[in-house]
């Protein structure tokens, strides 16, 4: 020991060695409390954050399966009102729960005597039973004054009951407390009965519990009574509520949290549950009356940064060793400059210019000597760089100028080739008319009246075409500059779709007459522009009669939740799988004899993306070609 404390005190490494690691142990030790305090702060708004992400996707899983329940229901309660019929009422329930794997039962029940042959009492209903489903007409009980027939039937509208248990004497009944949404059904405005679907509360409890942040942490949901829907204990399930069994004056903490919660409000609270301190996120599930949360342990939120403090100390410790010891180093090697230098240049010397020297980042005249070197060695290796740059570069712009010529080849062919077809695809139609004027001219007083009606006919058809050629050219130079146009024309789907058939038909009588069939009702509109709407819908048509020929073309309506669909299909010769990229492009024609410039289909993709759709060819289709046109609602 006395030998360190000499060689400590005669040795200038070893003091500055122990003056840095004081200074430094100071600074770090500072830094790194005030570094556990703020961390605390972090941890903590990361799992509150986090834990509030948990309970919005907790929150959203359940939203999307009670809209996925109120969907079926309200997408099938329109044909029920249409067919109020008892085996069409039992086939609907059926189909409700079949089609949709989340419901667990469906019931169609009727205003009393609405089937005079069955008496007072109908009811058709279907429940999921393990791996099947059964579908009864249920048994006569006064199912009018349940909770489920008489809310929905009272207020006039779709409405989430709570959830009950479904069991009634001597009929058929789910085995699950069920939640409901209550749909009534009218016919001439007047209710003639309510649909209830069904939501097993088992499968809600299972899709809240999927969610789990921390290994504690659990998940309550409340209905609008404050009763227990989900809870770890299912004890206190639909028998007990949040206030059950709590002081007020003891746990006014725990009433506050179940009043916010029955109000539908969202937020946060910190109490002691069991002993245990807690924090409690909450936020209430729309259109429901039902509030849902998501409790955490202090514990957990915090495990990881506790667990942190055991492994800091002892890397701090052996941080610290480490530290001296580079200290030791780093101050061996600042005071022994001299022999570096010597050895980089030795190495230099022998010939190794072209590994790089280490910086220097001494001020002293030993760092700027080696500094110049490694900027002298820099040099040398820049020019010869600079050089390499200037020939592969001078390779890259020849490569581009060959390439550039032969696109300006390319192009001269296709102006060339362009040029030449719409000099024919108009001089045809021009020669007619002309034609046809010369005979008028002429002839007119010679010519019977149906004959000059048939002349006049032609040529309004061949102007037709001349002038839909320049309106295409004209569209189609001025693509690139195309503004947005305005989507405040309150179109019907029908009406549009059978003014396109009308157009085709009327402009090339004597062709095929595509076939419509409407799939949506006569009352669907929607907004958008009427006019670039009819454009695409004319040029899909002419399209299909001008390659289809003789064979079927179908014209389709349809639609979806969010989108009406425009579909074109023809039995003709079809396109084929390599051309199909090219269909939309300007100027491209897959049959060069055909009439038309190559602009029908690039300017109908350009409409259809102004009006905020896709236009695209059904590549599945394989009886000849199907063009879908899809806008949105």
């Amino acid at each position: 020991m006395k030998r360190l404390l000499i060689s400590t005190r005669y040795s200038l490494s070893a003091k500055l060695s122990l003056g840095i690691l004081f200074v430094v142990a100071t600074i770090f030790f500072l830094a790194l409390g005030y570094l556990f305090v703020r961390s605390r702060q972090i941890v903590r708004q990361e799992a509150m954050l986090r834990a509030e992400r948990i309970l919005d996707n907790i929150n959203l899983r359940v939203n999307y399966y009670l809209q996925e329940v109120e969907s079926a229901t309200q997408n099938t309660k329109w044909r029920i009102e249409n067919h109020m019929q008892p085996d069409s009422l039992l086939a609907y329930s059926r189909t409700i729960v079949a089609l949709n794997p989340n419901i667990n039962g469906c019931s169609i029940t009727t205003e009393p005597d609405f089937f005079p042959q069955y008496g007072r009492y109908f009811s058709a209903y279907s429940v999921r039973l393990d791996n099947r489903i059964e579908t009864i007409r249920e048994g006569e009980y006064e199912y009018y004054d349940k909770l489920w027939y008489k809310t929905a039937r009272d207020k006039g509208i779709p409405v989430w009951v709570d959830p009950f248990d479904d069991y009634n004497a001597g009929t058929l009944s789910s085995p699950d407390m069920i939640a409901s949404y209550c749909v009534p059904l009218f016919v001439n405005g007047t209710i003639s009965g309510v649909i209830a679907t069904d939501l097993s509360l088992k499968r809600l409890s299972q899709i809240i519990s999927k969610e789990k942040p921390y290994q504690h942490s659990y998940t309550m949901m409340l209905d609008s009574d404050g009763r227990y829907l989900v809870h770890p204990d299912s004890t206190k399930l639909l028998s007990q509520t949040i206030f059950s069994g709590t002081d007020a004056a003891e746990r006014p903490e725990i009433i506050a949290l179940g009043h916010e919660m029955l109000d539908g409000k969202t937020g946060s609270m910190k109490m002691d549950l069991h002993g245990t301190p807690c924090y409690i996120f909450y936020q209430p599930i729309a259109n429901t009356g039902w509030s849902i949360a998501l409790i955490c342990t202090e514990g957990d939120i915090f495990s990881e940064y506790h667990g942190l403090i055991y492994i800091v100390l002892p890397l701090l410790i052996v941080g610290l060793l480490l530290l001296l010891f580079v200290s030791f180093k780093i101050v061996n090697h600042f005071i022994a400059p001299i022999g570096t230098l010597v050895r980089q240049c030795n190495h230099l010397a022998e010939g190794h210019d072209r590994e790089p020297l280490p910086t220097s980042i001494r001020p002293d005249v030993v760092g700027r000597l080696q500094n110049s070197f490694l900027t002298m060695q820099q040099s040398l290796k820049e020019q010869i760089s600079h050089l390499q740059t200037v020939n592969d570069e001078t390779e890259r712009r020849n490569h581009d100028l060959f390439q550039a010529n032969e696109l300006v080849k390319e192009s001269d062919r296709k102006k060339t080739a362009f040029l030449q077809d719409m000099a024919h695809q108009i001089r045809t139609p021009l020669n007619i008319v002309f034609g046809f004027t010369q005979v008028l001219q002429n002839d007119y007083d010679a010519l019977p009246s149906k004959e000059v009606e048939s002349i006049t006919s032609t040529m309004q058809q061949n102007a037709s075409a001349i002038k839909r050629m320049t309106d295409m050219l004209i569209i189609a130079s001025n693509s690139d500059t195309q503004t947005p146009v305005s989507l405040d024309d309150e179109v019907s789907c029908a009406a549009i779709a059978q003014e396109a058939v009308d157009i085709t038909n009327n402009a090339q009588p004597d062709t095929t007459k595509p076939e419509l069939q409407l799939f949506v009702p006569d009352t669907l509109k929607i907004h958008t522009n009427q006019a670039y709407l009819l454009a695409i819908l004319t040029e899909l048509l002419n399209n299909a009669k001008q390659f289809a020929g003789d064979q079927t073309i179908t014209f389709k309506l349809e639609s979806t939740d969010a989108r009406v669909l425009f579909t074109v299909e023809d039995t003709g010769p079809g396109i084929d799988k390599m051309e199909k990229e090219r269909v939309f492009r300007q100027f491209v024609k897959l049959n060069p004899f055909t009439e038309g410039l190559g602009l029908g289909l690039a300017i109908s993709l350009q409409y259809a993306h102004l009006l905020g759709g896709e236009l695209s060819l059904d590549s599945t289709y394989q009886k000849g070609a199907r063009f879908v046109l899809e806008l949105p609602k």
